[in-house]
């Protein structure tokens, strides 16, 4: 206790020494109205500079009747004030506050609007850090202060309403980011985590936020609701013209080791980017130059396990051909290998009885993925425009999968046990290409599209499973099952969809917009299974019953038509359409078939008020159908477990989702917030109902089911405080949701209801640039409850603290922490059911520019990193264990390349 006290106290006279030093501040005080209508003007950007270097001082928003208030302004210091707003000139005045001066209360500012004012305005002066335009959130990247040599991510971590999870994705006011481009071209295929761990900071100019829509759903102005974001990053203008990148490698104990390197050529419209990345240490195949501590975490809460050494490389380009043609493509391999012993326990509970599973396994796994891109725009003129894709992915795949079992009674009686081999080789290929046309008319508001869609998804794999199975009666085998199989396997999937729009102005606010949408899916199946012949020593001898081929086609035809309303502060939407959805499925091996008609009436709602400039109040709701997968469908058995064969069914029908969403959003300043209910149920809702024969082998089969429905809800709440040079940010967050499930236990009907409240807290310290502190609490309670007595209700809680510290001082050193804490109250009697994982590093910057940095970290410093997980459903309880990696340091060199204004 000591040395924490001595730290304390370090840290206490640090703080004051900073106290006395630092320089006095004033606020001012204003109100913003239009010049003429003499209304308030809300959500003007209201800006602080210095006179002599024109650095950012602090910023604000006016709220709705155009008030703001401007802290931590500094006395004496000649400063200058900028408001803008989109639509107005901007309103510039020159501030020197007086050295007694608390608050200044300035005169009524007027802003005189911008006639024949131009749908987007390029500003190169002095921006905020913040502006809000008409579907776009955009953030200055300059005014967010991070360490040196930054990434996106370590960016988006500061944006006010934006979370980035350990896996790397993002969410920005509660919506999940699942793009990303830059310079409003996709970047190796619009993958978001590509991006966001290998571009620097420094190069980007502007983060622009979108909602990711379908290009019809763009060109007629419509949502639904459903839709994800869109990240778009401008790059600064000196780095238009130019390359940069970075290179890293590093290597440390037990022969771990990380490489990478990310090259970018930029010259105006030409772009072209290469990357690589080289590691065993778990971090997968896009880390590229994220040596980021905390990003190797422990799987208390049932993440992956195993060691894994990993490979990629890729590249993309972008292009114009002359004003009319534009084109951008990717092309991206990884390759990895991975090995990882697992055990696991599992306690079947049957309305009668209670048995246990127990397994060893021993699974090896090698992948490799081919991923091409390629997209062309056309712009016949300025009414017309055409768009084709083309997106091709090929994977070769093979496994070895070695698994010890055995079943006990409740009283410790074997029941059976199962030694099984089952290995795979597979290669699979998937062809998606999109042709799209659209077309204004003169007449505003009026316009057509047409849309064309093919997809090819076709695999092919050989396995071989070879095992033996003994089922015991009164403590002896009764009986021995040997398996000794090979099964040729073929699956191709083709859908072919046309989509066509027209939409017509009823009037200055009414569009009608009338769609019709065809869609034929035609999938195969065909598995072909021939057991070990011991005299010929070949796999001749058929076994009719694994092999089957199977057909299942669906032709779906949807008209409909909608209303488009658009108004002010209002907007709305309501619509129907008829589906007419044919399925056949037809069991070659047999001739048999079945065909099934359906029609769906599939309505279609929203309706929005935006009560303020940057709030917005939206209902949606829509219905959809969706056709089970063929593995679903295939009646033919998968034992490549011979204790649990999985069954297809080919009656099952199609499900129907109703959906229903409100969303309530408003951002004001350094304030954001966001909230959402929604409630959804299936008619026909596919699932999966197991039981037991009378020697502990496990079936399963899917089904359709009635009655399923689910209620969630969630509360984000962002708010962000700055003093001077020291600045707080604040994420809270609420969600649960309750769910009740029809389902069967060993062919009995069983009932559930589900729920699950957690509450989050996250919070971002920073002062200066020179210390970052950002802790983070998480509590989860959750609780299921059967409608038969046999089962017993199931309930659990978890927990995650993390820490994350920076500190940068003196400017070439650079020191990083991670601490995260996890519990879980389900984890099975004898393991810890807390872990925390600790992992730290020194970094220390090298050369006159800084350019190159000599890092030293050290991972899961306490050993206490365990792949233990528990699962809980209303059929069993089971414990799983697998290997992990754990402790090791890691001394890495990077080195970051800047050239810019070549020719």
């Amino acid at each position: 206790m000591r040395w924490s006290a001595g730290i304390i106290v370090c840290f206490l006279f640090l703080c004051t020494c900073v106290q006395a030093q630092r320089p006095r501040y004033g606020s001012i005080k204003g109100t913003v109205i239009d010049s003429l209508s003499r209304g308030s003007v809300e959500s003007s950007s209201v800006t602080v500079y210095l006179s002599k270097d024109s650095s950012l001082v602090n910023y604000a928003l006016t709220t709705r009747k155009g008030e703001f208030t401007v802290t931590d302004i500094p006395l004496s210091t000649p400063c200058f004030l900028v408001i803008t707003n989109r639509g107005y000139e901007p309103f510039t005045r020159a501030l020197n506050l007086a050295p007694d001066t608390k608050v200044q209360l300035l005169d009524t500012i007027l802003l005189v609007k911008v006639f024949n004012e131009l749908k987007a305005v390029t500003v190169t002066a002095l921006r905020p850090p913040v502006s809000v335009k008409p579907d776009t959130l955009e953030f200055n990247v300059a005014s967010f202060k991070t360490m040196p040599n930054a990434m996106i991510e370590d960016l988006i971590k500061l944006l006010p309403g934006a979370e980035v999870d350990r896996d790397g994705n993002v969410t920005i006011n509660g919506k999940k980011v699942t793009k990303l481009m830059v310079d409003g071209r996709e970047f190796f295929g619009g993958d978001p985590r590509v991006a966001l761990k290998n571009l620097p900071k420094d190069v980007i100019d502007k983060l622009q936020v979108v909602d990711n829509k379908s290009r019809e759903a763009r060109f007629n102005k419509r949502n639904d609701g459903n839709e994800d974001l869109a990240i778009n990053l401008t790059l600064r203008k000196e780095a238009q013209k130019g390359w940069f990148g970075n290179l890293s490698a590093g290597y440390g104990t037990d022969e771990r080791y990380e490489g990478s390197g990310m090259i970018n050529f930029f010259n105006g419209s030409k772009q072209f980017s290469v990357i690589g990345n080289v590691n065993n240490t778990n971090r997968g195949s896009i880390s590229g130059g994220d040596f980021n501590i905390s990003t190797s975490s422990s799987t208390l809460d049932g993440g992956g396990g195993g060691l894994t050494r990993a490979g990629s490389g890729g590249l993309n380009f972008s292009n114009n051909i002359g004003s009319q043609i534009k084109l951008n493509g990717s092309y991206f391999y990884n390759n990895s290998h991975s090995e990882n012993l697992s055990k696991s326990q599992r306690q079947n509970i049957l309305p009668d009885t209670t048995f246990f599973y127990n397994s060893d396994n021993n699974n090896i796994y090698n992948g490799g993925n081919h991923r091409l891109s390629l997209n062309a725009d056309y712009n016949i003129d300025t009414l017309t425009e055409i768009h084709i894709s083309t997106n091709l992915n090929a994977s070769q795949n093979d496994g070895v999968n070695s698994k010890l079992a055995n079943s006990k009674s409740e009283s410790g009686k074997v029941i059976n046990t199962s030694e099984n081999t089952y290995s795979t080789k597979d290669d699979g290929k998937n062809i998606n290409t999109e042709f799209f046309i659209s077309h204004r008319f003169h007449k505003p508001g009026r316009g057509i599209t047409f849309g064309l869609n093919y997809s090819y998804n076709g695999q092919s794999s050989l396995s071989d499973n070879i095992g033996q199975n003994d089922y015991y009666k009164l403590g002896l085998i009764d009986s021995t099952d040997l398996v000794n199989q090979r099964s040729n396997g073929k699956n191709t999937g083709k859908v072919l969809t046309f989509s066509a729009t027209y939409s017509e102005p009823l009037n200055k606010y009414v569009n009608l917009i009338i769609r019709y949408n065809y869609s034929l899916n035609n999938n195969f199946s065909d598995k072909v299974t021939h057991r070990f012949d011991t005299t010929t020593g070949k796999y001749d001898l058929e076994d009719a019953a694994f092999t089957n081929a199977f057909r299942n086609t669906n032709i779906s035809q949807t008209p409909d038509a909608s209303f488009t309303l658009s108004k002010g502060k209002y907007n709305a939407a309501i619509g129907a359409g008829l589906q007419f959805l044919t399925q056949d499925n037809l069991t070659i091996t047999t001739g048999e078939l079945l065909h099934q008609n359906y029609m769906n009436f599939t309505p279609t709602a929203n309706m929005g008020f935006n009560f303020s400039k940057n709030g917005s109040v939206n209902i949606y709701y829509n219905g959809r159908s969706q056709q089970p997968s063929i593995y679903q469908l295939q009646p033919v058995p998968d034992n490549s477990n011979p204790l649990y064969v999985q069954l297809g069914n080919p009656d099952l029908r199609p499900s129907f989702f109703h959906n229903i969403n409100l969303q309530v959003r408003e951002s004001n300043g350094n304030n954001y917030w966001f909230t959402g209910l929604g409630f959804n149920t299936t008619q026909n809702q596919v699932i999966t109902q197991t039981w037991f024969d009378d020697v502990g082998k496990q079936y399963s089969q899917p089904l359709n089911v009635q009655g399923n429905y689910g209620m969630s809800g969630n509360v984000q709440y962002s708010r962000t405080w700055k003093q001077r040079e020291l600045m707080l940010r604040m994420n809270l967050g609420t969600n649960g949701y309750y769910n009740r499930n029809n389902t069967f236990s060993n062919k009995e009907f069983v009932n559930s209801n589900s729920y699950s409240v957690s509450q989050s807290l996250g919070l971002t310290f920073t002062y200066k640039q020179v210390l970052s502190i950002m802790p983070t609490f998480n509590i989860r309670y959750n609780k299921t409850r059967y409608s038969i007595q046999s089962i017993q209700d199931a309930s659990f809680n978890t927990k995650t603290l993390s820490l994350s510290a920076f500190w940068n001082q003196p400017k070439w050193l650079i020191l990083e922490n991670n601490l995260q804490y996890n519990y879980n109250s389900q984890i099975a009697p004898g393991f810890n059911k807390s872990v925390t994982m600790w992992s730290a590093a020194a970094n220390v910057l090298l050369f006159k520019k800084q350019q190159a940095m000599l890092r030293l970290a050290v991972y899961d410093i306490l050993k206490q990193n365990v792949g233990v997980s528990r699962s809980i459903s209303q059929t069993f309880i089971e414990d799983h264990q697998s290997q992990v990696l754990q402790q090791y340091f890691l001394l890495s060199f990077i080195y970051n390349l800047r050239k810019f204004g070549t020719k």
